[in-house]
């Protein structure tokens, strides 16, 4: 059989298309791609600019004319959206044959079996609580970290690209394009996930706690306080066995600035902060709110903002541990690894002075990145797919 650009046709049905059979489907003018130029353009997109990235490819291949910036951005946020659709759809799939929605929300959560809950040795906790000096404890809010999953989540804006510049200021177009960061381990598997929203990226963790056979185990997030985080875990996971740890670095960070507004000069602050932030190390919030409420009103420039605190506070007390005894048990404190993740994902690449971006190219250059730290990009490259599950830390 003779195979040409063409059809070739037995009577009326096609039994071979040439054009599709040993190559990839090209549009007008488009060059055929190779796994190993495609394999280039990720590669190199990670890291670095269209324009030093198109210039790296083209010294590589040494072609005439080579590839211009422009094709490359295009070409990387093709593969970019052909990955997070992948990602999309497993977890769509993963939840659809486990009882839940397509938003992830649980049908029958009674029928939902979580695994025995294990927590740290008793006596382990108790003499790390002897050794801080610390007399009341709970030795069951201490998860044991060989049976948990560890999830950090973080937000993050870039500069968004506006498509058009309407005079009516009504019409104006938000000034920056969101995405959500996920990084998930367990002993020694991790993996990032990215999503453009909160409840998008909770829909893949769930996805893939299913695929990794996670969900039943204790879950422990760790947050930097944002509401918006706080009530999409409660919403989705009711039937887990989960908790939310404020990070400890977000919590000292807000009292700190709260109280430069609230309080007269940075001497009484720092005076006051050397009381209250003991306190809240050591999990008192009661005492801490105490501490805030006798201020005496000659101490106080906000009475607004310092009520604003109080109530934070009372918002968040029970995401609130006793982090000096988690510290002496040897559990995490802190978000930084979701924060991490997001410097890597988005921010090393989206956030250079003079940049904008769509939403789909950022989100599809964010998902490119989050593959390479995944060690997915070979396997996406060579059998055109992506997995949905935790991978060992290299």
């Amino acid at each position: 059989m003779k195979i040409t650009a063409h059809k070739v046709v037995s009577g009326k049905k096609v039994e071979y298309d040439g054009r599709s059979g040993l190559f990839e489907e090209t549009a007008s003018r488009e060059r055929f791609k190779s796994d190993n130029f495609r394999e280039l353009e990720l590669d190199f997109a990670v890291g670095m600019s269209d324009r030093k990235a198109a210039a790296r490819i083209n010294r590589l291949r040494r072609e005439a004319g080579g590839i211009i910036p422009t094709t490359l951005r295009n070409n990387v946020e093709h593969e970019g959206m052909t990955i997070q659709r992948q990602k999309e759809a497993l977890a769509e799939k993963a939840l659809l044959s486990n009882g839940f929605t397509v938003d992830a929300e649980i049908v029958q959560p009674e029928k939902f079996i979580q695994d025995e809950r294990k927590y740290m040795d008793p006596e382990i906790v108790r003499k790390a609580a002897e050794a801080r000096n610390i007399r009341l404890f709970e030795s069951d809010a201490y998860e044991d970290p060989e049976t948990s999953v560890n999830i950090s989540i973080d937000d993050v804006c870039v500069k968004r690209q506006s498509e058009m510049r309407p005079r009516d200021d009504t019409q104006e177009q938000p000034k920056r394009v969101n995405n959500t960061v996920i990084h998930i381990q367990h002993n020694d598997h991790k993996c990032l996930l990215n999503a453009k929203s909160i409840p998008a990226a909770i829909k893949l963790l769930i996805g893939l706690l299913l695929n990794s056979q996670l969900l039943t185990k204790q879950l422990v997030f760790f947050t930097d306080g944002a509401r918006d985080i706080h009530s999409w875990i409660i919403k989705l996971f009711p039937f887990a066995n989960f908790k939310i740890i404020l990070d400890w670095y977000h919590l000292s960070k807000k009292c700190r600035e709260q109280l430069s507004m609230i309080l007269y000069g940075s001497k009484a602050r720092n005076a006051f902060l050397d009381k209250l932030l003991p306190c809240l190390w050591f999990g008192n919030v009661a005492g801490a709110i105490c501490l805030l409420s006798k201020l005496e009103p000659k101490q106080v420039r906000n009475q607004s903002l310092l009520n604003k605190l109080i109530d934070y506070l009372e918002r968040v007390r029970e995401y609130i541990p006793n982090y000096a005894l988690r510290k002496e048990l040897g559990l995490r404190n802190s978000s930084n690894l979701g924060e991490k993740s997001n410097d890597l994902l988005v921010a090393a690449r989206q956030k250079h002075n003079g940049m904008s971006w769509s939403n789909s190219g950022s989100l599809a250059f964010t998902a490119v990145t989050a593959a390479a730290y995944n060690d997915e990009l070979a396997q996406y490259i060579r059998a055109g797919c992506v997995s949905l599950q935790l991978t060992l830390v290299a």
